[in-house]
């Protein structure tokens, strides 16, 4: 099954924790947006503002590694507010989540500083063995919880990207047994 997904009561706690404005952004963008580390560092203000200054309702991204675009993904009320709050007039071209050397190379942060930011959260949740999340926890998040809900593995297939549900079935940790104990639910 990879790395865990975050719970929604560990990205509540983490709302309330996280202060700084680069990882504000992070935490809400990697849980909305449900896109791979590097797509996600690579992100611009353009992707999220338009010229006029407004923000962007949905965000669409050419995924590095496939090559596709994801669907239109809707930003909730916290990465809107974090986007307005850290975000609002700066330039188009920047990076989001440029580095501290940012402002003279205009490079994003790397995925390893992600990933070491990542780990900190987990520290601060109290887990025992940070080892079991990384960035990929945070696209897993999302999707994780819409296909609790749904048990719609194409749906989750489609937001993320994936060309095959069998794919998506095993990045979800679907397994037999699971799929037995759905229809163990169903009664007809």
């Amino acid at each position: 099954m990879g790395k865990k997904p975050l719970t929604p009561e560990q990205i509540k706690t983490l709302r309330e924790l996280v202060r700084k404005p680069l990882h504000e952004l992070l935490l809400n963008l990697g849980v909305d947006l449900m896109l791979r580390s590097s797509d996600l560092l690579n992100l611009r203000v353009s992707d999220v503002i338009n010229e006029s200054g407004t923000l962007k309702t949905e965000v669409s991204v050419k995924q590095q590694k496939t090559g596709k675009s994801t669907l239109r993904i809707p930003l909730s009320e916290n990465s809107l507010e974090s986007i307005q709050k850290h975000l609002s007039g700066k330039d188009q071209n920047d990076f989001i989540f440029k580095g501290q050397m940012g402002h003279f190379t205009r490079k994003p942060i790397s995925s390893q500083q992600y990933a070491r930011i990542v780990k900190g959260w987990m520290r601060k949740l109290g887990v025992e063995d940070v080892s079991e999340y990384s960035t990929h926890s945070m696209r897993k998040t999302k999707a994780s919880a819409i296909y609790d809900k749904t048990k719609d593995v194409d749906a989750v297939r489609r937001l993320l990207g994936q060309s095959s549900i069998t794919a998506t079935s095993a990045y979800l940790g679907v397994t037999d047994n699971s799929a037995i104990e759905l229809a163990k639910l169903i009664i007809i």
